[in-house]
C-alpha cells in the first residue's frame, strides 16, 4: 500500500480477522446450553444443530443487515431440533451469565501473536467494527482486553440493532473515527459483510483470510 493510497483511519473486523475462539470454549458452551434447554438431546446432535443454526442465522444477518443475538440463536437451535422455545426468554439472564463466565475462562485468541502489537503501533486512528452473534458488545470489550485489544474502541451490532453489511455499522465506525468514509479502510474476512458492505458505505475495503497472517501483512503496510 503506497503513501498516496494510505487511509486516514482503519476499521477492523474482529472474528476471522483479529481473533479466533479458544478451542475449549464452544464445546463447553454447547454442553452448558444443552444441559439447560435440551437435556434429552444427545450431545453430538445438539452440537450439530447449534453449528448449523449459527451458520444459518449468520447468513440471515448478512443478507438482511439485522442483528440476531444470544437468545435468537438458542431459539434457532431448538427449532432445528423440533423442540419448543417457550420459556427460553425467561432463562436468558442466567444462561447468558453462565456463558460469560465460560468465555472469560476461555477467552478468544489473536489469530497471530503479533496482531495486538501491530494494531497498537498503527499511526492511524482505529476502530473495531463487528457483528456480535452470541457474544454481545459488553462481553466482547472484556474479551478484547484479555486478547490485547482493549484500548481500541468498537462498534458492535447488538448495540446498534443492525449488522454488517448494513451501512449504519460503517457510519458508526466513521463517527467514532471522526473521519469521512472515503478516507477509511475497512479490513475483514467476509466478502459480503466486510468488503461489499464497506464499499457500499463509501469506504475502501481489503479482504483477508482468517489466518491472522494476511491481516498482519495489511497492518504492516499501513505502519
Amino acid at each position: 500500500m503506497t503513501r498516496q493510497t494510505r487511509p486516514g483511519g482503519v476499521s477492523l473486523d474482529i472474528w476471522g480477522t483479529l481473533l479466533g475462539s479458544d478451542p475449549a470454549f464452544k464445546p463447553a458452551r454447547n454442553t452448558l446450553l444443552r444441559d439447560a434447554v435440551a437435556p434429552d438431546v444427545p450431545g453430538d446432535r445438539f452440537d450439530a444443530a447449534m453449528r448449523q443454526a449459527d451458520r444459518d442465522v449468520d447468513d440471515v444477518c448478512v443478507r438482511d443487515g439485522i442483528d440476531i443475538g444470544f437468545g435468537g440463536r438458542i431459539e434457532a437451535t431448538l427449532l432445528a431440533l423440533d423442540l419448543p422455545v417457550d420459556g427460553v426468554a425467561g432463562r436468558l439472564p442466567e444462561l447468558y451469565a453462565a456463558q460469560e463466565a465460560l468465555a472469560l475462562a476461555h477467552p478468544p485468541r489473536p489469530l497471530h501473536v503479533e496482531l495486538p502489537a501491530a494494531v497498537s503501533a498503527l499511526p492511524l486512528p482505529v476502530v473495531l467494527t463487528s457483528n456480535t452473534g452470541m457474544l454481545p458488545g459488553e462481553l466482547m470489550r472484556k474479551l478484547l482486553a484479555l486478547a490485547g485489544f482493549g484500548a481500541v474502541p468498537g462498534v458492535f451490532s447488538n448495540e446498534l440493532g443492525v449488522a454488517k453489511p448494513h451501512p449504519r455499522m460503517f457510519e458508526a465506525a466513521c463517527d467514532l473515527l471522526v473521519i469521512p468514509a472515503a478516507d477509511v479502510l475497512h479490513v475483514g474476512d467476509n466478502p459480503d459483510a466486510d468488503v461489499a458492505g464497506a464499499q457500499a458505505a463509501g469506504m475502501t475495503a481489503v479482504l483477508v483470510q482468517p489466518d491472522g497472517a494476511s491481516t498482519l501483512a495489511v497492518l504492516e503496510q499501513l505502519s
